[in-house]
């Protein structure tokens, strides 16, 4: 167990874990408004470990919308963690099956960002173990700060109307990755604009996410008519 948990794992997690406690808190207090209670809480945590598509999950269930839209949703948001299990894999490549399965549900921007820093450092003496036991430190993190957050809910008044709007503030917090590209910006601009558009004859947040593919599959198509371009 040393080489999973050692001074050297504690120093590289500790602020992913601190940063957790805040959050996961806030995560937890808007389960507990929307219905959930500590272990049901405890197993979203473990089980969906991605703290944006945790809250988006909550405003939706908060908003009344059906299951199927909440796991489309959840899934188009955090595809980008299939880019970081393939960045990662050169790195792990050699462990078991079961490792490598248990290690890429650990993958969230966090411990991505942390796990390939370390793995890149000059002449880096980081393990995958050392890797899957930051991993686990992070997850407990967050984990228990929302369940924390779940028992503060009952004690902490917030206007269970404001669950909604969590859902916009998370995709407007996701989309400000890409305001450095001005055809990104434009992507999600029409993005937007068809989802209201669609919101007249769309119900269930379905709107969302047809018009999160639409605006994806014109971004590609922009995409691929550029590269075509510059053969």
């Amino acid at each position: 167990m040393g080489e999973y948990f050692n001074k050297q794992v504690f120093k590289a997690v500790w602020p992913i874990c601190f940063g957790y406690i805040p959050l996961g808190m806030a995560c937890g207090i808007l389960g507990e408004k929307v219905g959930l209670d500590a272990f049901l809480m405890a197993m979203m945590a473990i089980f969906l470990f991605a703290g944006s598509g945790q809250f988006i999950a909550l405003a939706m269930i908060g908003a009344g919308t059906a299951i199927i839209p909440i796991v489309i949703t959840v899934g188009i948001v955090n595809l980008r963690h299939m880019l970081y299990g393939l960045i990662l894999n050169q790195h792990i490549s050699k462990e078991s099956l079961l490792y490598r399965m248990i290690y890429a549900q650990e993958i969230v921007d966090e411990t991505f960002a942390v796990n390939s820093i370390e793995f890149q450092r000059k002449n880096s003496s980081w393990t995958p173990r050392k890797a899957a036991g930051l991993n686990f430190l992070a997850h407990m993190s967050w984990t228990l700060s929302t369940v924390a957050g779940v028992l503060l809910g009952s004690a902490v008044y917030i206007d269970t109307g404001l669950v909604s709007y969590a859902l916009i503030a998370m995709f407007i917090g996701l989309w400000s990755f890409h305001f450095k590209s001005a055809k990104l910006i434009g992507i999600g601009i029409l993005g937007g604009g068809l989802a209201l558009l669609l919101s007249l004859w769309l119900d269930n947040m379905l709107n969302v996410v047809v018009a999160t593919i639409v605006a994806a599959i014109i971004g590609a198509a922009i995409d691929n008519g550029e590269g075509a371009e510059k053969k």
